[in-house]
């Protein structure tokens, strides 16, 4: 594929295998790759939005059939919409069988393994062919620095190592050149940021910087489901009702506003679906706080992200109270 590529050669058709959860980086790469984005199955999730391992299987098994290349496997910690950590031990088992290059990206939910008590979440790593880790997303350091782990560096000096003429008196052997393990050729001095971000802060820092993130996660999940009272005649107190749409295991909260106790906010999905989106639309445009929105199990849902280290539990409680009161006003009377 180096000296020849893909093109006009009696190659299978190459697979690549992710969750209906990951990242859009999974057809992003397969477009640079030449593969094309329709050759990215998205495999089917569990009800904790994980990848589910059996549709895995059976899809690889299919595609075999139909005479496709199982290529890779992208497995994720942290997805996108609701930080869900796929089963990699079970997943990394298949690829093992199958010969499949099984990547992990860790790109959101990898920096959260330094908590002793979400080491659960590094396992099956060590059977993973590479790994992406983005310390720009949670481990505090500034745009952009990503790292990559690869079981076997060697691979990628055999595919990206290119010396023209002009560029050899630039080369020792001796030395490692990072413009033979990648695309690009000059880089920036980007180790300095998180140096300085790392030796700031120390070890003990990031991890107190991190549970506190967790904390605040699980402190709005307590208050959306303390907004839903159970009785009859509490619901009767409370206008607008909250549901959660995912499980809560990292920084990231995804919920529902499902209607009001007091006015007729229509039952119909597909229109919630609309004043959810336009509940989010609302407080954005407000500038007092930012939220987003993703789909799950087909329907949309808002979602909050915990990540800067200046948001307090104040600046939480006063989003809460702006989401009940944009709710309020959305209600039809």
């Amino acid at each position: 594929t180096r000296k020849l590529g893909l093109t006009n050669r009696d190659l299978p058709r190459f697979r690549i295998y992710t969750s209906n959860q990951a990242h859009s980086s999974a057809e992003k790469t397969a477009i640079a790759l030449g593969i094309g984005e329709e050759n990215v199955i998205r495999v089917q999730s569990d009800e904790e939005f994980r990848m589910d391992v059996g549709s895995l299987g059976k899809t690889i098994a299919q595609d075999q059939q139909r005479g496709f290349q199982p290529m890779a496997v992208v497995a994720t910690v942290g997805t996108t919409s609701a930080a869900s950590v796929d089963p990699i031990p079970e997943i990394a088992k298949i690829c093992r069988e199958q010969k499949i290059w099984l990547h992990i990206d860790g790109a959101y939910g990898g920096g959260f393994a330094m908590l002793p008590e979400y080491r659960w979440i590094s396992g099956g790593w060590g059977m993973a062919d590479s790994i992406v880790i983005n310390p720009h997303k949670t481990l505090f350091v500034p745009l952009d620095f990503s790292v990559l782990y690869v079981r076997d560096l060697e691979r990628l000096r055999r595919v990206f190592t290119l010396v023209p003429e002009y560029l050899r008196g630039d080369t020792v052997e001796a030395e490692k050149n990072y413009m033979d393990y990648g695309i690009q050729l000059g880089r920036r001095f980007r180790a300095l940021k998180a140096w300085v971000i790392w030796r700031s802060l120390g070890r003990a820092g990031i991890v107190a910087r991190l549970r506190e993130q967790i904390r605040l996660a699980n402190l709005l999940t307590h208050v959306i489901k303390t907004d839903n009272p159970e009785t009859i005649e509490a619901r009767q107190s409370v206008r607008s009702r909250f549901e959660l749409a995912a499980p809560v295991s990292m920084g990231v909260v995804c919920f529902r506003w499902v209607g009001s106790a007091r006015r007729g906010v229509p039952t119909n999905e597909e229109q919630l679906d609309k004043l959810n989106s336009e509940l989010v639309e609302r407080i954005n445009a407000s500038g007092r706080a930012y939220l987003t929105q993703t789909t799950l199990r087909g329907r949309t849902v808002m979602r909050i992200g915990f990540g800067n280290v200046l948001t307090t539990e104040e600046h939480l409680r006063e989003a809460w109270q702006l989401i009940r009161e944009t709710a309020d006003a959305l209600s039809p009377a």
